[in-house]
């Protein structure tokens, strides 16, 4: 499954770029995201991990805001579209080859690992989260941003939204938006198309030891333009949560 998972990701992987290009030429978009993660993290400048950063949208963004930011992904054609982008960027991210539930760090390594929209795609949540909390220092904080993307998804509003938003997607954005859409046999495996999140994502971090957590739901919708929002606001089930290692 894990294989499965990295051929899509990297078959869609210059397809998915062209998100970034469009995030970060929306100022808009740009500050909430980095309010979002200025929210959760706090102000101090900090050594940080994107999990599954892609292309390297957040990474970008948290290095903007003046934090140390490193970027793993285990899909080779996301990181050859990160490093492009960081070459035209000009922003000193470190990107690195691995998985989301073996890390190719050592223990106590940042002061805070994030991930978004990655966690729901993993196969093995609680493996991944302790991993996570493996390379964080004493005191550091995960924040996992995600949603409860097909939670509710067979109601007529839901389908009719998500219809709408590929449409706006294929003309605003001139590329395939079914390129993202995983097949239905996969779909099918993925530990969170049946979870109730982020209560799921609570029980996670629990479990693995962290404490002080703390969780923001709706946090979607008002990331976006009004166009941005009819584009993704069908999924109005986003959220943040973040804790911290003892």
């Amino acid at each position: 499954m894990k294989e499965a998972i990295e051929r899509h990701w990297s078959s869609d992987a210059n397809n998915y770029n062209k998100s970034i290009k469009i995030t970060l030429k929306s100022e808009e978009t740009k500050r909430h995201w980095q309010e979002i993660f200025t929210e959760a993290l706090g102000k101090g400048r900090l050594k940080v991990l994107d999990v599954g950063t892609g292309p390297g949208i957040v990474a970008f963004l948290l290095a903007e805001l003046g934090h140390d930011v490193t970027g793993v992904d285990f899909s080779q054609g996301m990181l050859r579209n990160a490093f492009k982008n960081r070459e035209s960027l000009g922003l000193p991210v470190d990107f690195r080859i691995g998985d989301a539930e073996k890390l190719p760090f050592g223990d106590n390594t940042f002061d805070a690992v994030v991930s978004r929209y990655v966690l729901w795609t993993v196969t093995d949540p609680m493996k991944a989260i302790i991993e996570w909390k493996r390379v964080l220092k004493p005191g550091g904080k995960v924040v996992i941003v995600d949603g409860n993307w097909h939670h509710g998804e067979n109601t007529i509003k839901r389908r009719f939204w998500h219809a709408l938003s590929l449409f706006l997607i294929a003309v605003t954005e001139r590329k395939n938006p079914l390129t993202h859409e995983f097949n239905a046999e996969l779909k099918k495996d993925l530990w969170s198309i049946k979870a109730d999140r982020p209560e799921a994502d609570r029980r996670f971090l629990k479990q693995s030891g962290f404490e002080n957590i703390q969780i923001k739901e709706g946090i979607g919708p008002r990331s976006s333009t009004l166009l941005e929002y009819l584009k993704s606001g069908y999924q109005e089930k986003a959220f943040w949560i973040a804790a911290l290692k003892e």
